[in-house]
């Protein structure tokens, strides 16, 4: 049962070390999240120049590197799924063109540190922040490399036109194409996403602002919360947050799982250990008068802890035996469950076999030690 537990919290300790570990296609470190709101009504136009001036405050905010904002945060529960009609591309008889959206400013590539592939960033000439700035031309966009690859395939994507469905009027031109990054989750890949500039339409929610620090997160925050209360009042900053802070909220369930199994696999490697040494303890004050005569025919002291040790380390591979065959059968349960690893990982079975095989050991070796002592005369009047 031991080591059923412990190639179970085995398998979610590297299920979890292989999703930090991997790619997200953003830069997690030195970054920090502001979500900020309104206290009091905001028309649209009056909210995108407050966003703008905030924006250009945080940037200049000592310790900032970088700074943008967007609707959608990754890897939150947040997301926005649209229906689209693309240009060129024919869909299937029952096939539903669905991508994810964001909204952000420019620099949010930068920002994040997500580079883009091909074609340009958002700029000011793409702004239109009211009715009075707006033309009949269409907006622009940037696509993730999954996207290109799904609807556009080697063809260039750049210059490319898609509409949201029902709504042919609303059309967006692709001006660049940026590598892919997660979306809501670290376990499924980069879904097909459009990027949206927030000033070519201002949206009416909550928009979350992305910092880059040239330093410690925790050095500079307290100068952005300043920055927020002196852009102007009406802004309310409704939260702080890191990124690694974000990613480790994603991971919680994993985490959860990870840190469960290792407390019952621990729990039930020590009650094994002690098991173990109980029963060569009893054993050996059993055999006491068998150890004797085996000392007096000659045994060397040697000979009588290989015997002990032998016998822990005999019950210790049987039960190994029995233990391995029981993981494979419960890591085959939680399959579902893992990430980056199989069920029947070769480098977590053996590494806890041997773990096992060490404990057992260990346990061995004070009965062991203990039995090698034996003195063959006292042994003798043993009863």
């Amino acid at each position: 049962m031991s080591l059923v537990l412990l190639v179970g919290a085995g398998l979610f300790v590297r299920t979890l070390q292989q999703l930090k570990g991997m790619d997200m296609g953003f830069s997690r470190e030195k970054l920090v999240l502001l979500d900020v709101g309104f206290n009091q009504r905001t028309d649209r136009p009056h909210r995108g120049l407050l966003y703008k001036q905030l924006l250009a405050g945080l940037e200049e905010t000592p310790g900032a590197r970088a700074a943008s904002l967007s609707f959608i945060t990754p890897l939150t529960d947040n997301s926005w799924g649209q229906r689209l009609d693309i240009e060129g591309y024919a869909p299937g008889p029952e096939e539903v063109v669905r991508c994810n959206g964001m909204s952000v400013a420019q620099r949010y590539f930068e920002t994040m540190g997500a580079p883009l592939l091909s074609g340009r960033d958002f700029g000011l000439q793409d702004e239109r922040l009211d009715a009075s700035t707006a033309t009949n031309a269409p907006g622009v966009a940037i696509i993730n490399e999954t996207m290109a690859r799904k609807y556009f395939g080697n063809a260039p994507a750049l210059g490319r036109r898609f509409s949201f469905f029902g709504n042919p009027a609303r059309k967006f031109e692709i001006v660049g194409v940026a590598k892919d990054a997660k979306y809501r989750t670290l376990r499924e890949p980069a879904p097909p996403t459009f990027y949206l500039f927030c000033f070519g339409e201002v949206p009416d929610w909550d928009m979350t602002f992305a910092v880059r620090m040239a330093g410690k997160p925790a050095a500079v925050i307290d100068n952005l919360r300043r920055t927020v209360r002196q852009t102007n009042p009406a802004l309310q900053l409704r939260r702080v947050r890191t990124m690694d802070e974000v990613v480790d909220a994603s991971l919680r369930q994993e985490r959860i799982i990870a840190n469960l199994g290792g407390f019952f696999s621990v729990t039930a490697l020590a009650l094994a250990c002690l098991g173990l040494y109980g029963t060569l303890s009893f054993t050996v004050a059993q055999r006491t008068r068998e150890i004797g005569v085996r000392v007096a025919l000659g045994a060397q002291r040697l000979d009588v802890f290989s015997l002990v040790v032998g016998k822990g380390l005999k019950l210790a591979l049987i039960g190994s035996v029995i233990g391995l065959a029981g993981a494979l059968a419960a890591a085959r349960l939680v399959s579902s469950l893992l990430y980056g690893v199989k069920s029947s990982d070769p480098v977590t079975f053996v590494s806890v076999s041997l773990l096992l095989v060490v404990v057992a050991a260990l346990a061995s070796w004070l009965p062991a030690r203990k039995a090698a002592k034996v003195d063959p005369m006292e042994a003798l009047r043993y009863e």
